[in-house]
């Protein structure tokens, strides 16, 4: 065991009974233990745990798997287009480089509904990437092995940037822990960019995943709202759907919670309630959010209950 690495990161806080084995288990973990995970993304915990609910929970609780490629579709579309034109407008200039460096390292991005994470992981891998290429970009730039005297000093995105909330705990947990998986694939390659083996142990910075109700939560308590003026903080994610009919008890006082105050409040799709959230802790703030939702909710009796009252605190459709 000493020769073990020290991880930390409160990854085995918790102390867990022994699994009973049996010899068809045994196999099992061994031939999971052979694969090369290194070529799996983290992303797939979020399909293989939804695979493996209950369907009639899955339905209750409105959880649904988006794909690596929709996901992106909101990535680019919310930021990270608009950082990639940044840096090819900066990438001549090593000064405007390092800056631009420094301002994405401030940025923050949060799930208020955040399953297994995968949102969150491929947001924080698609950082990192870029993150990379500035790293070479200034290496070309500099004309010197400077850069590269310790990969640890250099890479300054880590996984307390991304926060989350999740109603059941095991996805929760799953999420924490795909960040970190995802997290040594990006360091992985960053040391093979660079020539160095970086490995970013023992854990000291731990992904802001919280088991929580998000509508019961105040958002506000859990993630800092940055200063009016400053752009760094990004709302995404895909809320439960759960339309008027389906929804369980709990759910209708959830979303009354959120959404009474709106006229017509009883007719809208239980994703409707992060809309309003997201848009009641944007006030006075550049923050940004993109949500995969039902397209119910721009169409018959739910726009003129939900649109209206957006439209009232200035939110702004890009």
């Amino acid at each position: 065991l000493a020769e073990f690495p020290y991880v930390n990161g409160r990854l085995f806080a918790e102390a867990l009974p022994l699994a009973a084995f049996d010899a068809a288990m045994r196999k099992l973990l061994l031939d999971a233990s052979a694969l090369d995970w290194s070529r799996i993304s983290p992303a797939i915990f979020g399909s293989m745990f939804q695979s493996v609910m209950d369907k009639v929970k899955r339905r209750n609780l409105g959880a649904h798997y988006t794909s690596e490629k929709n996901i992106l579709k909101l990535v680019r579309g919310l930021f990270l287009d608009d950082l990639y034109a940044e840096f090819e407008r900066v990438k001549n200039s090593a000064a405007r480089l390092k800056a631009f460096h420094e301002r994405i390292a401030r940025l923050r991005f949060f799930d208020p509904a955040c399953g297994c994470g995968n949102f969150l992981i491929i947001t924080y891998r698609e950082m990192r990437q870029l993150e990379i290429e500035i790293l070479k970009q200034l290496q070309r730039l500099t004309g010197n092995q400077q850069l590269v005297t310790d990969i640890s000093l250099i890479s300054f995105i880590d996984v307390d940037s991304v926060y989350g909330i999740e109603l059941e705990e095991f996805p929760a947990r799953i999420a924490e822990v795909a960040l970190w998986l995802v997290d040594h694939q990006m360091n992985m390659r960053l040391s093979a960019e660079f020539g160095q083996s970086y490995v970013r142990l023992p854990l000291r910075k731990t992904a802001n995943i919280k088991h929580a109700n998000a509508l019961r939560l105040d958002w506000a308590a859990f993630v800092p709202r940055p200063a009016p003026a400053e752009e760094t903080l990004f709302i995404l994610g895909n809320p439960p759907f759960v339309g008027k009919s389906n929804q369980s008890d709990e759910q209708k006082a959830d979303l009354q919670l959120v959404c009474g105050k709106l006229d017509g409040a009883g007719v809208l799709d239980f994703v409707c309630a992060w809309y309003v959230k997201a848009a009641e802790f944007m006030q006075g703030t550049r923050v940004k959010a993109a949500f995969v939702s039902t397209n119910s909710i721009t169409q018959g009796e739910q726009v003129s209950a939900l649109w209206s009252y957006l439209l009232d605190q200035q939110i702004k459709i890009h």
